[in-house]
């Protein structure tokens, strides 16, 4: 039985074969094109070899799926391997040649020496796309709110004494009906307390109004720019608007594409929706495969990671996010713990002790993070719902 490694490309694959008993793979290889007229090239050079045992490729990119969906169908056992195991396999074998063709003998002779395990390839695919995308619009949003930031900070900077998240929903409210600090100076206050009223809305208030036009009127925002400053806003939070909407409508999607006990269990954390919990649950995959929460922490990459070169003491430290991790992972982590802080006791009061600690907003957050990573961690290996504090063994 031999081993057959595929190296992925755009419109070409290449195909190479290692032989039962052999270290090495074959030097002559396939060159095959990315449609149905190769995978049928592919079928026949498959034939002309014997049975195969397995044919591996790579999970890089989304090249590899038709492919490997298509092998399935035909039922061509298919191995998918992560690209760091193929690597380090490479290094093992003292790889130096860097080619398509090369990475195919790689993987050839990866399958017969590590026999990875057959299974079927787009198996939890579908809501596993779903929850990407999900993911990606909750992305875009964070970018979209990060420009309203800097225009807060141009336009209105006196307004993050008033909100620990100049973004929230109260604070878009406002900024809707006035979107610099010399336009809110203009409104009454009455109109502003108004702002966000609505069906599962809570109105500003008169109480907090009145100090956020306090600061309007004494504001160090430049008026050269307010018109500027208020043209763009109206247009990032109109972005901002129709990336919330658009991201209910995926998290509609991907809810009825959940099922089972742990998928409920992770939606009882305040914040957890079936966009992040899908997502965790597919990037995650199996839990146990962690032998403790650090392992955990690392694959997300919401571990710290030194900045030398930055400032050395004080509140801030020279520390950062590692970012090395699951991305996936990390922009789910990252929308659980903006919502948390509303609505997750735990998340809440964790960022509020960092923040007396000293650290800064971005910093604090990233360590809700964290507190949310381990929050998923003792719900789903204690097989248990959510509890602000957990259930004593």
């Amino acid at each position: 039985m031999h081993s057959v490694g595929i190296d992925i490309g755009k419109r070409q694959h290449v195909a190479a074969i290692c032989r039962q008993g052999e270290r090495t793979a074959d030097k002559p290889v396939l060159r095959f094109s990315a449609d149905r007229a190769g995978l049928a090239d592919l079928g026949r050079w498959l034939s002309r070899h014997g049975p195969v045992e397995r044919v591996v490729m790579e999970s890089s990119g989304h090249y590899w799926m038709p492919l490997a969906a298509a092998l399935h169908r035909a039922r061509v056992p298919v191995a998918i391997v992560n690209p760091v195991s193929a690597k380090h396999f490479g290094a093992r074998r003292l790889q130096r040649i860097k080619s398509d063709p090369a990475d195919a003998r790689t993987l050839a002779a990866l399958g017969m020496a590590d026999r990875p395990r057959i299974r079927e390839p787009l198996a939890g695919a579908e809501p596993r796309e779903a929850a990407r995308f999900a993911m990606h619009l909750v992305e875009e949003q964070s970018r979209i709110d990060n420009k309203i930031t800097r225009l807060i900070e141009l336009g209105f900077p006196e307004l993050e004494r008033a909100y620990d998240d100049p973004t929230c929903t109260s604070a878009l409210a406002i900024l809707r009906l006035a979107p610099t600090a010399q336009a809110v100076a203009r409104k009454h206050v009455a109109t502003l307390a108004d702002a966000n009223r609505g069906p599962g809305h809570r109105a500003v208030g008169i109480t907090k109004a009145a100090q956020i036009q306090a600061l309007a009127t004494d504001t160090m925002a430049p008026p050269e720019l307010a018109p500027q400053i208020g043209f763009e806003m109206q247009l990032l939070i109109a972005q901002h608007d129709l990336l919330e909407r658009q991201i209910a409508q995926a998290e509609a999607r991907v809810a009825g594409l959940l099922d089972g006990e742990l998928a409920r269990r992770l939606q009882t954390i305040p914040g957890v929706g079936p966009a992040i919990c899908a997502t965790l649950i597919a990037e995650i995959g199996d839990i146990f495969r962690f032998s403790d929460f650090d392992q955990l922490v690392a694959y997300a990459g919401v571990h710290p990671a030194e900045k030398s070169s930055g400032q050395k003491g004080g509140p801030e430290t020279s520390w950062q996010m590692a970012k090395t991790g699951n991305a996936y992972v990390r922009a789910a982590l990252y929308r659980m713990s903006v919502v948390g802080l509303q609505h997750n006791p735990a998340i809440k009061a964790h960022y509020a002790r960092k923040r007396a600690q000293g650290k800064s907003k971005m910093n604090a957050l990233g360590h809700c993070m964290k507190k949310s990573l381990a929050i998923v961690w003792g719900i789903w290996r204690g097989d248990h719902d959510f509890t602000p504090e957990p259930p004593s063994a």
